[in-house]
């Protein structure tokens, strides 16, 4: 799958490093010069054929046909915005020494690692397990467990180095075999499936990965991809061993488990991995697992940090003297799809009456028009097809037989209290015969597929750090939406004056796969969400990942005893 069509890239921790910023189209320089690139390959023996006329273009050259990215738009509380909102709350120096609990109201299971399955899990995995490419709040790239990387000036070859002296928790070395074994494993993580979309770009299992030697590998595309590197920071590609006597999978993150850490109990005590750049300036960290717990009772269970989505919650805290909120940057999006074999209701119609301020009273909501987010112009998007997501058949579990799914229905993941406030409000606004069904959550693909139902709330978390990558996995759920987002004719209220025109709106409809779908009423956006950080005391230091997660070597006391915006 072609992700992005613009020049080849190379990029450095170090002094010579360039920063790429989303949106900016990459360097245009630096590209790994034909000849390193075949000595690379001779000595993996990999696809030397496939480099031949792969010669490193003019210095500062510009591709005439390359259209200037249009600029980045975030929620903001009053529209968007071009700086995303909440990336710098408990930013600043924290006091070192601290001791601090973190509680989590989701499972954390070591079997599942590294891959999260849950927001908890994401937060702890992503100090166990380290990604190659790290990502933050504001989109800067850096390295993660990889410190350079380069590509082939068509961007169809890509070569990592791993950072020196990386090691795993017990002292080994990181390898680029350990890379690759790891990708292939996570690939063929249970309870993910299709839910883990990467893969269907990047397939760790065929023989496109070649060791160059112990510290770098090289990847072969099937086509040009020169953002390939943000793919790289999806929390399923980190990186993790399994060794006999650990309980744990086994990682090179700033964090480290002992040997004989259990599964939480409910606490997981972690320790500074003294073989990470990176050092903790906190004394302890402690997560503290209640699964199901309300985050309400945890105010007399000695915890200093917690994060919650529901507004009762949050002001239950706001009340609480010594305790603080602090807003997290919108994350997750409620979309409406609708197949287009059950049309028979006007589901989309029902949707515009909604008023997600009002509606949802469980979670802090506001209206966003746009499909994804970030939202990037067409010419961050200029392919998105690609890989559809099977399944053939149901699992027993899933219980679709006594759902009684039609076009009379609307299927949201039933784990999800805002889904199903959701529905039942689209539901009230229609007809008598409308109902809402709850559904098992990885059903969802499945009944999309299929067409089983009338419409389904789809709940898009952002697992990516571009708004590219979130519209590819949007279209890889079913193929009919695959194929309705890319239609190349011009619906009657949208013809042409000219050829002019009508080449200029045929290269939009391409380009812009929302309008197609928004044209054919067969997605529409319902509400954006966002977490919040709930604090005992004053607290500084924290940094956040592309999703929002709260990354927590650098938390601290705050020294000026201030408090929370």
């Amino acid at each position: 799958m072609s992700l992005y069509t613009t020049p080849g890239c190379d990029y450095s921790d170090g002094e010579s490093s360039q920063v790429w910023h989303p949106g900016s189209g990459g360097p245009k320089e630096g590209h790994l010069r034909h000849s390193e690139i075949t000595k690379y390959l001779m000595l993996a023996s990999l696809w030397l054929v496939l480099l031949t006329g792969c010669g490193h273009g003019p210095a500062g050259k510009t591709d005439p046909d390359e259209r200037p990215a249009e600029p980045i738009a975030w929620p903001s509380e009053n529209g968007k915005t071009h700086q995303r909102q909440g990336c710098s709350n408990l930013s600043g120096d924290a006091t070192p020494g601290a001791s601090l609990v973190f509680a989590l109201t989701d499972s954390v299971a070591p079997g599942l690692a590294p891959i999260p399955h849950n927001p908890s899990e994401r937060l702890v995995f992503a100090h166990l397990y380290e990604t190659l490419i790290n990502v933050d709040c504001q989109g800067n790239i850096t390295g993660g467990l990889a410190s350079a990387w380069s590509c082939t000036e068509d961007s169809t070859v890509w070569v990592f180095t791993i950072r020196r002296g990386a090691r795993f928790w017990d002292g080994t070395h990181v390898t680029s075999r350990d890379v690759r074994d790891a990708w292939a494993a996570n690939q063929g993580c249970p309870r993910r499936g299709d839910q883990t979309p990467l893969w269907t770009w990047f397939n760790a299992r065929a023989k496109t990965i070649k060791l160059i030697d112990e510290t770098r590998l090289a990847i072969q595309l099937p086509e040009p991809q020169s953002r390939f590197p943000l793919l790289l920071a999806h929390p399923a590609t980190a990186i993790s061993v399994k060794r006999d006597g650990w309980t744990w999978p086994v990682g090179s993150g700033p964090l480290r488990l002992r040997a004989s850490s259990p599964a939480p109990m409910p606490d997981l005590d972690c320790l500074p991995n003294p073989h990470h750049p990176k050092d903790p300036i906190w004394k302890k960290l402690t997560f503290r697992v209640l699964p199901g717990a309300d985050v309400r009772d945890l105010v007399s269970r000695d915890v200093d940090l917690c994060l919650t989505r529901r507004l009762d919650a949050v002001r239950f805290y706001q009340d609480m003297p010594g305790f603080s909120t602090a807003t997290l940057p919108w994350n997750k999006l409620y979309l409406l799809v609708c197949p287009p074999e059950k049309k028979a209701v006007p589901w989309v119609e029902l949707a515009k009456k909604l008023e997600p301020e009002k509606d949802l009273n469980l979670v802090a909501a506001r209206h966003w028009d746009e499909i994804v987010f970030p939202a990037g112009g067409p010419s961050d998007c200029p392919q998105l097809t690609g890989p559809i997501s099977r399944r053939n058949n149901a699992n027993r579990d899933w219980n679709l037989g006594d759902a009684n799914l039609d076009a009379q229905t609307i299927a949201y993941p039933m784990n999800d209290p805002a889904a199903k406030a959701l529905a039942e409000r689209m539901v009230a606004l229609g007809a008598d015969n409308l109902r809402a069904q709850g559904v098992h959550p990885d059903a969802l693909d499945f009944l999309l597929g299929w067409q089983m139902a009338g419409s389904v709330i789809l709940p898009s978390d952002q697992h990516f750090p571009t708004g590219c990558l979130q519209m590819a996995t949007l279209l890889g759920r079913a193929a009919w939406l695959q194929a309705a987002a890319f239609r190349t004719e011009i619906s009657p209220s949208h013809q042409a004056e000219n050829l002019v025109q009508a080449e200029n709106q045929n290269r939009t409809n391409q380009a812009s796969p929302t309008v197609n779908l928004r044209d054919q009423q067969l997605v529409h956006p319902l509400a954006l969400t966002h977490s919040w950080l709930i604090t005992r005391g004053s607290w500084t230091g924290l940094e956040l990942a592309f999703d929002g997660t709260p990354l927590l070597c650098n938390v601290g006391t705050d020294p000026t005893g201030g408090h929370l915006p």
